[in-house]
């Protein structure tokens, strides 16, 4: 009896896959060859279409670009501000190719110098720089859009 509904249920798998797979050859001939050659229709949920315009949104509010930038000067104070200026424009006389960003993050005024997609392109100048800044290290922030070549 165990035997007997086994083979059974082993035939109508089969069937079914057999009546599975010419239907699908049959789809897909349809498109290859008949009517709506060349032409795909997706059918799907107008939720995905509100996520991809929520999305869209929300990168058009952020700046930038996740990434990397070099902190070279934090300080608050009565002098902050002026030195923090004063050390973000030696810096700019000694690397002019290196975009420099005075920022106040309240009680402070800081120093961030690059924007690097990767963090071992920001190693790379933090080495170059640790000479002159030898306090400086790298976080990750939002950076600018690379220039188009």
């Amino acid at each position: 009896m165990g035997f007997l509904r086994t083979g059974c249920l082993v035939a109508i798998l089969l069937l079914k896959f057999l009546l599975m797979r010419s239907q699908s050859n049959t789809y897909i001939d349809n498109i290859i060859d008949g009517n709506n050659a060349g032409k795909l229709t997706v059918i799907q949920d107008e939720r995905l279409n509100e996520l991809v315009r929520r999305h869209i949104s929300i990168n058009k509010q952020e700046e930038g670009i996740p990434g990397y930038r070099i902190r070279i000067f934090s300080e608050s104070g009565q002098l902050a501000r002026t030195n923090a200026t004063n050390v973000r424009a030696r810096f700019f006389n000694n690397y002019p190719d290196i975009e420099t960003y005075l920022v106040y993050d309240a009680p402070n005024f800081k120093v961030y110098v690059g924007d690097f997609r990767t963090r071992s392109e920001a190693l790379k100048v933090q080495k170059k720089i640790s000479r002159d800044y030898p306090y400086s290290f790298i976080i990750s922030d939002r950076i600018n859009f690379p220039p188009l070549d």
